[in-house]
């Protein structure tokens, strides 16, 4: 049991037959459907606050839909907070190793919910012209296994919530704690999310004026299986019983990924040496597919005969450029049309631009969008 779409909608195949490609065409109905499952999933919180994070996607009647939904943004640099802020998102929180002092005292007057990252970022913030007197923090925390680097345990990101000079800067300054941030890569089970709400409730003694906490994203892993995330959210409310406080979340990927679709033209369908056949489309692979590997979901036109081995392979002259390897499909032809899913997050706004081929435009189907670009 999922929340997420498994299958490319009626309205998604008729804007694959007939919009140019390459497109990336996002499913604004689809992405309704998943926010409205994870509301209902979250209720055992109370009522939580959902923050989209737009380093998954930055698509501009994405985010205006998303704030028709009641859904606020997680924002890592001006130019993801300009976006937010255009759509009409709200909350916003900001938070980045890369933002200065100026820009979070600029952005906190704008209404921003602002979450300092380190203690030099906290120096430059209260440094800056008219600092707010009330922030966040976000804490440093182990990483899930699976996002270990060189052996590192402890993120790159946030502070020491014990730090002495952490809290030498906040009393020097009279600037206040008022919410707790932290992210640890992917919430992959029940037992993790139980854990981290229970080191953030524990650091609340230290920061007695925090009332919200956000506990960042990562729960694509955990929607794998619904009942195991509903399990988590449960563990997540116990763990946080008695404390009064407003949870903020972070998902990007999973409102996002599974409800946009690449759909790219056969530039050429030719014999391999190897065996099969290799077909080359009209994307790229390398530039578009950088986390992840979608799969082909549909087919245009559909047509019978016996699967074969092709390897389909992007635009570029990268010998690795690849969007799908030794897929089983019926014999394509010059000019069909394959449809990928899986691109709705990570996709454009991570696009590299070998040979200058540019990102595909992107198209909303369905929503407010009606399926204009």
């Amino acid at each position: 049991m999922t929340i997420v779409p498994t299958v490319p909608g009626a309205a998604v195949l008729r804007a694959a037959e007939r919009t140019p490609t390459p497109v990336l065409l996002l499913d604004l109905d689809a992405v309704s459907a998943v926010v409205g499952a994870l509301r209902e999933d979250l209720a055992c919180l109370g009522d939580p606050v959902l923050l989209f994070a737009l380093k998954a996607n930055r698509f501009a009647p994405l985010l205006r839909h998303l704030a028709g939904l009641g859904v606020g943004a997680d924002a890592a640099s001006p130019a993801e907070w300009r976006a937010a802020r255009d759509a009409g998102m709200a909350p916003v929180s900001v938070t980045g190793p890369g933002l200065t002092g100026e820009d979070l005292a600029s952005m906190a007057r704008e209404g921003a919910l602002v979450d300092v990252d380190g203690l030099d970022q906290l120096r430059a913030l209260t440094r800056a012209p008219d600092p707010p007197s009330e922030i966040g923090l976000r804490l440093r925390v182990p990483v899930a296994e699976a996002d270990r680097t060189a052996g590192r345990r402890l993120s790159r990101f946030g502070v020491d919530p014990a730090s002495p000079v952490l809290h030498r800067i906040l009393t020097e300054t009279g600037t206040r704690v008022t919410r707790l941030h932290v992210h640890s890569g992917e919430i992959g089970t029940p037992r993790r999310a139980e854990r981290l709400a229970a080191a953030l409730a524990g650091c609340t003694r230290v920061f007695p004026e925090v009332r919200e906490l956000n506990l960042g994203g990562g729960f694509t892993t955990l929607y794998a299986d619904r009942r195991r995330a509903q399990e988590a959210w449960r563990r997540v409310a116990d763990s946080l019983a008695g404390t009064r406080v407003r949870v903020l979340l972070e998902p990007g990927m999973l409102l996002t990924a599974l409800a946009g679709f690449l759909v790219v033209s056969l530039r050429s369908v030719e014999p391999h040496p190897d065996g099969g056949r290799c077909a080359t489309a009209d994307a790229s692979g390398w530039n578009l597919f950088t986390w992840g590997r979608p799969r082909v979901v549909a087919r245009i036109p559909e047509r019978g005969g016996t699967p074969e081995p092709h390897l389909v392979a992007g635009v570029t002259c990268y010998e690795n450029d690849v969007l799908a390897e030794e897929v089983a499909l019926p014999p394509l032809h010059e000019g069909d049309r394959l449809v990928f899913n899986a691109a709705g997050a990570y996709t454009a706004s991570m696009a590299r631009d070998l040979h200058g081929w540019g990102r595909p435009r992107e198209v909303a189907v369905g929503g407010d969008g009606g399926g204009r670009v």
